[in-house]
């Protein structure tokens, strides 16, 4: 059933993908972007952080675009303070937040000890699995699973690292959403090609979230979302 949103405090989907591996042990991340936060927006984080509670992924990934207007702030910072209380949470920056202004939007993840990976990444185990988390494109040391996270999926076309998981946020898939086709958002995905849920190859698999925000409050048939991605473990015969 289509439907038209208008207004800040609708609810999101939380769209699952699994990703088969060669790892002895699995783990997931959960993939947010473009809150755009307002004066409006304290349904949305209340509702944000009851869903991380239940999910209890293993790394949360923020994927950018933070803050429209100066009340989205207090808001911003009661989410990073519950994030601050997990072990593995990495974030990036996106367009509007230096629009915004990014010194104020880093220092509020810096004061709560939140992992600032724009320009640069991080190696870290988990579970005795080495991970990169990275938003650079040049290529790294690998690790056991390597992750990338930009916030304009177009960026992807920049990379020279092997990459497992690539996630990127920014369309919104374009907010109106006539039809789908292979996985792509129309009309939107004819004037921007990567308006797309996912695109899959060889051991890669590429993400692009819809968002759980807009500066224009409007949608059509492109519910809001944040992305679970559960990494399985090596299948035993």
């Amino acid at each position: 059933m289509k439907k038209l949103e208008i207004g800040y405090n609708h609810t999101f989907e939380i769209r699952t993908e699994n990703i088969q591996s060669e790892l002895p042990k699995g783990f997931s991340i959960l993939f947010i972007s473009d809150l755009h936060l307002s004066c409006f927006s304290q349904k949305l984080i209340h509702k944000l952080i009851c869903e991380i509670e239940v999910i209890n992924p293993d790394i949360i990934l923020l994927g950018g675009d933070y803050i429209d207007f100066d009340g989205g702030l207090i808001y911003l910072n009661s989410l990073l303070a519950y994030l601050s209380t997990k072990r593995y949470v990495f974030a990036i920056a996106g367009n509007h937040d230096y629009f915004f202004g990014i010194s104020k939007v880093k220092s509020l993840f810096i004061e709560n000890n939140i992992k600032w990976i724009e320009n640069g990444y991080h190696i870290f185990s988990i579970k005795s699995i080495n991970l990169l988390v990275s938003n650079l494109h040049e290529k790294l040391l690998s690790a056991d699973f390597n992750i990338q996270m930009v916030h304009n999926p177009k960026d992807f076309k920049r990379t020279q690292q092997h990459f497992h998981l690539q996630l990127a946020g920014h369309l919104h898939g374009c907010q109106i959403v006539w039809w789908k086709k292979d996985h792509g958002l129309y009309p939107g995905k004819l004037f921007y090609p990567w308006n797309l849920l996912k695109k899959e190859g060889l051991h890669n698999l590429k993400l692009i979230s819809k968002g759980l925000g807009d500066t224009l409050p409007i949608r059509f048939n492109c519910p809001k979302d944040i992305i679970l991605v559960n990494v399985l473990a090596k299948e035993t015969k």
